[in-house]
């Protein structure tokens, strides 16, 4: 994959949708991969207004959005084996090991996650 590839959390999908400039200015220029996961988790708040899911969708529709793979699925057997996190998380953290991309997020606790080249960003 291109060095431009990276992977994005519904963490920082949430908070490019809350304005905040580092994290637009951080995905400018890149190739982004959001796992179906996110796409699920941000297009699922309750209170979104019909604007928000318009902007989320068109979005997510220039992503390119990685559904649950076979290989995806064993990664996340084994993550979830070993840590313990959530099943979205490990779902999210096996597309971007499967992918070999970093992961992009605000959610410390994929620090965790030893094979995963997470970039925590803290604003």
């Amino acid at each position: 994959m291109s060095g431009d590839s990276i992977v994005v959390d519904t963490s920082l999908i949430i908070n490019l949708f809350n304005g905040i400039e580092e994290v637009q200015d951080l995905l400018t220029g890149r190739t982004l991969f959001v796992s179906i996961i996110s796409e699920i988790e941000v297009l699922s708040f309750s209170g979104l207004s019909i604007t928000d899911k318009d902007l989320l969708r068109d979005f997510i529709s220039k992503c390119h959005v990685v559904d649950i793979e076979p290989a995806i699925k064993e990664l996340t057997i084994e993550i979830r084996a070993k840590s313990k996190v959530k099943l979205p998380a490990a779902i999210i953290a096996a597309t971007a090991i499967y992918y070999d991309l970093p992961l992009f997020t605000m959610d410390k606790g994929f620090k965790r996650l030893d094979d995963l080249q997470a970039v925590i960003l803290s604003l």
